[in-house]
């Protein structure tokens, strides 16, 4: 078996990594162009020159008017101009600053350049230190680390929330319907079907939910033909007990005594077909998780020769009337094996050479040797009808029979070739089919000599 695709988990880790970049790109974007003041603690020399360049122009209001917007648009600078007795000259400031009181311009004369918390004052002084003008400024105060942290910090977890999205539901809404579909089998329907042509892991989930449905169609299929070819075999037996009770009551012993040999047949019938559902319950329950609390082979070395030489003796007691060809190898190979299901494996392949053969025609048992690895191979011919080319693949089949029609010679539930593959593949080997209409039908067994190490 191949290894699993593993697309889905390629795909969400390369998306993680997108995911990943595109958040760490949208954090730099937010690191360089994110409006920044440019004026700042460093800059405050720039910002009293400028301010005491403008006050020169006091007395050119358009000038100064002027200037002032260019300042204000390139820098982001607003000020607003004063006399000394605080009559505002120009502003453009957004709304224009106040005047000083008076106790504040005389403290201008000591002290004629002040910045505290983005606002400041910048004075122009005559010669003998009193004061001509003053400015009073805004300028943005820089950014707080903390500030740009969380603006890129919220800038990346929302890219990661938006453009997560599409891969989450990529992954959801696949196993949403999956969920559905298996609620809607498990509720009883079980037409359902994901077929889905995703290729990676969701899409082999899908195909694995497919074929669990298509082998539980099948087991309750297997399930409804076991019953109908069940309930066939029982119907004749059963009527024959009764007519023959009936006929006992009546006082027609003799009479009821003419059905004991068919009533006896049919016993022999149903005993055969509890043994084979029983055997294929067992065979089951070995390869299945529960194990099976008794062997589920009674190996014994036993010769080779010697199984087929049983299998002669005991088709020529049951089908006395029936010619057998038998061709035996000189150099059988000794085998470890269940002698019970190995005769089972013979004697339904040949009761079934029997069934759908003309009776003029013999069966024909073939032992041979096989090397690398050595096993014992059984051939089991007929020259019957022949079973037709669609129905070869399913005629080991639980329950499945390639002629529907039922009668006492070919009666059955189509269990025998289904325990026939079982009991052969439990011993490590194999079983094929080969068959036409005009030369009949060949059964294959290939048994080997020693069970295969579990491995």
């Amino acid at each position: 078996m191949s290894s699993p695709t593993r697309r889905l988990l390629l795909r969400v880790y390369l998306s993680g990594i997108a995911l990943l970049v595109l958040a760490l790109g949208g954090s730099v974007v937010v690191a360089n162009y994110l409006p920044k003041p440019p004026l700042d603690l460093p800059a405050r020399p720039s910002t009293a020159w400028i301010a005491w360049h403008l006050s020169e122009l006091a007395d050119k209001p358009d000038v100064l008017m002027r200037e002032l917007t260019d300042v204000k648009r390139r820098v982001r600078l607003e000020m607003t101009l004063f006399d000394a007795q605080g009559k505002r000259l120009a502003s453009s400031a957004d709304p224009p600053f106040e005047p000083l009181s008076a106790r504040e311009v005389s403290r201008l004369s000591n002290e004629p350049t002040r910045f505290a918390d983005g606002i400041g004052v910048v004075a122009r002084l005559a010669p003998d230190g009193a004061v001509r003008h003053y400015v009073r400024l805004r300028y943005p105060m820089p950014e707080s680390a903390t500030g740009m942290a969380l603006a890129q910090g919220a800038v990346a977890l929302g890219l990661l929330a938006l453009l997560a999205i599409p891969l989450a539901r990529s992954v959801t809404a696949p196993v949403e319907r999956l969920a559905k579909l298996a609620h809607a089998f498990g509720s009883g329907d079980l037409s359902v079907r994901a077929e889905s042509a995703r290729g990676d892991e969701i899409g082999d989930l899908a195909r694995a939910f497919d074929e669990m449905a298509e082998r539980i169609m099948a087991l309750r299929l297997s399930e409804k033909e076991l019953l109908a070819n069940v309930s066939h075999e029982l119907r004749t037996p059963l009527a024959r007990i009764r007519l023959a009770l009936e006929l006992v009551r009546g006082g027609d012993a003799s009479r009821a005594d003419s059905y004991l040999t068919d009533i006896e047949e049919d016993l022999a019938e149903l005993e055969q077909l509890l043994d084979d559902v029983m055997t294929t319950a067992r065979l089951d329950l070995a390869r299945g998780s529960l194990g099976d609390p008794l062997p589920p082979l009674r190996r014994e070395p036993i010769a080779g020769a010697q199984v087929l030489e049983a299998a002669r003796a005991r088709f020529a007691l049951r089908f006395p009337e029936r010619k057998l060809t038998v061709s035996l190898a000189p150099d059988l190979p000794p085998l470890e094996a269940d002698p019970a299901l190995l005769r089972r494996v013979l004697d339904n392949l040949l009761e079934n050479a029997v069934k759908f053969s003309d009776s003029s025609q013999p069966a024909e048992l073939i032992g041979e040797r096989a090397t690398a690895p050595v096993a014992l191979v059984v051939t089991v011919r007929d020259h019957g009808m022949g079973i037709a080319p669609n129905d070869l693949e399913r005629v080991f089949e639980p329950f499945f029979r390639s002629d529907p029609s039922r009668t006492r010679a070919t009666g059955g539930v189509g269990l025998g070739l289904a325990v026939v593959r079982r009991i052969v593949e439990a011993h490590g080997g194999s079983v094929s089919v080969q068959s036409s209409k005009a030369t009949g039908t060949q059964f294959r067994v290939v048994v080997p000599v020693r069970p295969a190490k579990p491995g």
